[in-house]
Order: C-alpha cells, then sequence, then structure tokens
C-alpha cells in the first residue's frame, strides 16, 4: 500500500487533516496507541502541535484518531523515527560546504552522479537529505560535504540534463 494514496483516501488533498499527517511525517513525529505525539521519546502536547500548525487542537485530535483507525496508517505512525539533525544551516559552522541541488525531474541516479562526481576528487560526504516531492513544493537533494568541492565537480553536476540548479549554502 502507498503512503500518499492512503493519505489521500483518509483525507482531502488540501484538508487541515492532511496538513496535519503531512507535518507529522515530515517531522517524524510519532504516534502511539493512545494517539500522544512523540519526538523520539519526547511527548509532544497537542497544544504545541496545532499551535504551530495553525489549526485546532480538535483538528489534530481528530486526525489522530482517524489515522489509528485505519491499520496501514497507525502501523505506519507508530513507528515513524525522526532522521535527526539537518545540518544544512550550520554547515558552514563546521567547516562544511552545503549543495542544495534541484531538479527538473525526480527520477534515479541524481544521487548516484553527485556523489561519483564528489567521490572522483575524494570529496567526503557527511550527510545527504533528499526533500519528499509529495511533501515539498520544490524539493531539493541537500549534500552536505567535508571542506570545499572542486570547481570542475560542480560544472560536472551543473552539465548533467536534469539538473535545474546548483547552490552552494
Amino acid at each position: 500500500m502507498d503512503l500518499w494514496s492512503s493519505l489521500e483516501k483518509r483525507f482531502r488533498r488540501g484538508s487541515k487533516k492532511m496538513l496535519v499527517a503531512k507535518t507529522l511525517f515530515k517531522y517524524g513525529l510519532r504516534i502511539n496507541k493512545v494517539g500522544e505525539v512523540f519526538l523520539g521519546d519526547i511527548k509532544i502536547p497537542y497544544t504545541a502541535v496545532s499551535r504551530a500548525l495553525g489549526v485546532d487542537r480538535r483538528t489534530l485530535k481528530s486526525t489522530i484518531e482517524d489515522i489509528l483507525k485505519e491499520r496501514f496508517l497507525r502501523d505506519f505512525f507508530m513507528n515513524l523515527e525522526p532522521a535527526g539533525p539537518f545540518l544544512r544551516r550550520v554547515s558552514k559552522i563546521l567547516g562544511y560546504r552545503c549543495l542544495a541541488i534541484e531538479v527538473y525531474e525526480d527520477k534515479p541516479g541524481i544521487l548516484a552522479m553527485v556523489s561519483t562526481a564528489l567521490a572522483k576528487r575524494g570529496v567526503n560526504i557527511v550527510q545527504v537529505i533528499a526533500e519528499d516531492p509529495n511533501l515539498v513544493e520544490e524539493p531539493k537533494l541537500y549534500v552536505i560535504v567535508a571542506g570545499e568541492v572542486p570547481g570542475d565537480a560542480l560544472n560536472e553536476i551543473i552539465r548533467n540534463e536534469n539538473i535545474k540548479s546548483l547552490t552552494i549554502i
């Protein structure tokens, strides 16, 4: 079963409940069997989540109740985990560089091409985060690397016909 079709079947695409479900997914917020929300082992109050989303607390509670009613969604959200820290905004502080790559089309091989271009030049990848096209309007691939990136590696990446833009953050 597919997560997005299950969510769209349960909630309308532009509904506040869909916003809640997508946000739970985006941040790796887990739901337990009684409907409590957790970030890892940290319990997150409904009021904090609903306030951050600009939705009524009852909408949040109702969304979670709906998720718990459907086995696939319940199993998914009860086992969801946060992915850890995203180093994009602190990469420079740590002496790293962050490549933000936008593509024309989401298709296989983009990460392989980028990592190969970097590996050929001895550039160590510290972190990779790929935004989900189902969650983000213009998704990007973020590749955080140790040290500087040689210009010829950047040229090789940008020459790929599927690369729309490459920004160093």
